[in-house]
This record gives structure tokens, C-alpha cells and sequence, in this order.
């Protein structure tokens, strides 16, 4: 291993540690704090998490000699509506699918009055930053830096299993069981690699990435029960805990594909 490839690899490490170190402030908070003051920490913390996630993608990013985010695939550009469309199309098919599965064989989805104005503008404002600072820091640069380091296809995989358990806090609690944590976590690694092959098909792009993953997260946040406890049969049908995840997920991959090709056909 050459220097260069020294000091890559410390600088891709030093990166997912701190990106992994921002993610753990949320459990912390909620561990130190009760009431509302959690309430006043927890927004702080949320908020405070993509900020420092920005600067940290900049700052490496600068470090590397780099002069703007932009260069991770978040240009605005021609091709920034289509790739919003493609990815958010396919993002919200995909998760659809998954609802449609779960409403014909007696999943459990959220009731249709619960379902509000306020809960809808709610998840907007916790999606579109979690989708757009996520995929910048996943697929924009750990996923990229490792390409460099390992070869595409060792990448993709192991970006997406650090994606997937940077996913912990929602199962990382005393008595938790073990076969959902593990659904869940091969569901957000799926999710990883759907997103890193849309990322290299859209041409080193974020925009499609970004779209998919934020209608997929509307829809499921949206539409079921995000505590798995509280649903029957949740390792079948619930959104990202369940299998039926799986074909969602390789039904939006398809999509994708066929969405990509034919817009580059266009081109």
C-alpha cells in the first residue's frame, strides 16, 4: 500500500468516525434527558445533526483539495428535474408496492384519520433533510472515496453495511428481538445498494438517490406504524422491518433501471 493509499484510507476512517459519532448524538440525548427538555435537546439534536454533517463533508472535502460540495453530485443542472422525477417515482412505486402487499394479505397500516396536514408537513421537514444530508455523506463521499480504495462492487457493499447499521438507534434497546434487528438492518443495507447502483446510473449523481430515498421514506413513514412492537406480524409486512421490503425495494431497483435507460436513450 502506497502512502497515498495510506493517508485515503485514514481520511475515509477519520470521515466514518465522525459521521458515526454525529448519528450517536440522537441516542444520547434521549438516554441524558426525559420531559421537555427532551423535547428542546431532541430538535436541537436533529437539526444539529445535518449541520454537522455539512461540515464535515465540507471540511473533508476541502482537505482532499476539493473547492465545493457540488463536487459529491449535487449540481443543479439540466438534468436535476428529470433525476428528481425518475427517483421520486420509483422511491414512492417501490414503497407502494409494499403497501399494496401489506392492505391484501392483513398488515397493519397506519388508520386513514391519522394521516393529517400537521403529520404529513412533519414528516416533509424530517425527510428532505435526512434524504439530501444521508445520501451526500453515504453515496456522495464514503461510497465514492471507497470506490477509489476498493473497486465499485466492494463499495457498494460495504458502503451500504456501514449504512446499515449506522441505522442502530432504532433497535439497539434492551430486549429488542434479535430477528427483526436483523431484518431490519439487511432492509437498510438492500436500501443502501439500491441507492448506490441509482447514484452510479444517473451518472455520479445525487439527485435520484435523494428523491427515491425521501418518497420511500414519506410512504412508509406515512402510511404504517413505525414502532414494529406494536404491529402483527411485523418480519412480514411492516415498511423496512418486514420481508416483504425486499421486493420493494428490487421493484423500485427496476424501475430505476428502466427509468434511467430510457432518459439516457433521450439524451
Amino acid at each position: 500500500m502506497t502512502d497515498d493509499q495510506q493517508t485515503r484510507w485514514l481520511r475515509l476512517i477519520l470521515f466514518m468516525i465522525a459521521i458515526f459519532l454525529i448519528v450517536l448524538m440522537a441516542p444520547v440525548a434521549y438516554m441524558l434527558f426525559t420531559g421537555d427538555l427532551l423535547a428542546i435537546v431532541a430538535t436541537l439534536v436533529f437539526f444539529g445533526t445535518f449541520i454537522f454533517m455539512y461540515a464535515v463533508t465540507w471540511t473533508f472535502v476541502r482537505w482532499e483539495g476539493g473547492g465545493s460540495i457540488e463536487e459529491l453530485g449535487v449540481t443543479v443542472d439540466k438534468r436535476f428535474g428529470p433525476h428528481i422525477s425518475i427517483g421520486a417515482i420509483a422511491g414512492a412505486l417501490g414503497a407502494t408496492l409494499v403497501v399494496v402487499v401489506a392492505f391484501f394479505f392483513g398488515g397493519q397500516l397506519r388508520p386513514f384519520d391519522q394521516i393529517t396536514v400537521d403529520l404529513i408537513i412533519n414528516e416533509i421537514i424530517i425527510t428532505a433533510p435526512t434524504a439530501f444530508f444521508e445520501e451526500l455523506t453515504h453515496r456522495g463521499y464514503i461510497l465514492t472515496r471507497m470506490e477509489d480504495l476498493t473497486g465499485r462492487r466492494a463499495a457498494i457493499f460495504l458502503s451500504s453495511i456501514f449504512f446499515s447499521l449506522l441505522h442502530f438507534s432504532w433497535w439497539v434497546t434492551p430486549g429488542f428481538p434479535v430477528h427483526l434487528a436483523i431484518l431490519f438492518t439487511f432492509n437498510m443495507f438492500l436500501g443502501g445498494v439500491v441507492l448506490s447502483f441509482s447514484y452510479y446510473w444517473s451518472g455520479r449523481r445525487l439527485w435520484v438517490p435523494i428523491a427515491f430515498h425521501f418518497m420511500w421514506n414519506m410512504v412508509a413513514y406515512l402510511l404504517f406504524p413505525t414502532d414494529p412492537l406494536t404491529v402483527t406480524q411485523p418480519e412480514i409486512f411492516q415498511i423496512e422491518w418486514g420481508i416483504v421490503s425486499i421486493v420493494g425495494f428490487l421493484f423500485g431497483l427496476s424501475l430505476l433501471w428502466s427509468f434511467l435507460a430510457a432518459d439516457k436513450n433521450k439524451e
